[in-house]
């Protein structure tokens, strides 16, 4: 994974509740054990090749937030706010990776997770489409669009 400088504020009200602001941002870039429980690929593996690139895994990088945000549920309860981004790089990244495993590897669903349903909850792990699919509800445009001006994203055209 790597940072991401967002100014957010502390709190925002969508979709009918109040969102808590995340202590940190970042996007995950690879993560071994969840790819290989959607490849059936070795974890221990994965991880091995994902160190082979450790250094373009975890580098900062540009990305710019599109018009998707997302409500995230976890069957523990907990719930969050995402914002769906491109990475600038990350799919030549991941034909190296794809390259290193014999394979082809997704690429994971690239977002930030924003806001959370209670303070200082943990994200929800969303590394595969799969992970999207189950997961998450799309907000609705006047909603996403009210979540990304107050992160100062403009949402894509």
């Amino acid at each position: 994974m790597f940072p991401v400088a967002l100014q957010a504020p502390e709190e925002v009200h969508v979709v009918r509740q109040r969102w808590f602001r995340r202590p940190e941002f970042h996007v995950t870039t690879f993560n071994p054990q969840d790819l290989a429980a959607a490849t059936g690929l070795d974890a221990q593996e994965l991880a091995r090749i994902g160190a082979q690139l450790n250094a373009e895994l975890t580098a900062a990088r540009p990305l710019r937030f599109d018009d998707r945000v997302s409500a995230v549920s976890d069957d523990d309860g907990r719930r969050t706010l995402v914002a769906f981004c491109d990475v600038d790089g990350l799919e030549q990244t991941y034909e190296r990776l794809s390259a290193l495993a014999g394979r082809e590897l997704p690429r994971p669903p690239t977002h930030v997770t924003l806001y959370t349903a209670q303070p200082g909850m943990e994200g929800i792990g969303l590394s595969t489409q799969r992970d999207v699919e189950a997961k998450t509800v799309a907000l609705p445009a006047t909603e996403a669009k009210k979540v990304l001006a107050a992160i100062g994203a403009d949402a894509a055209a």
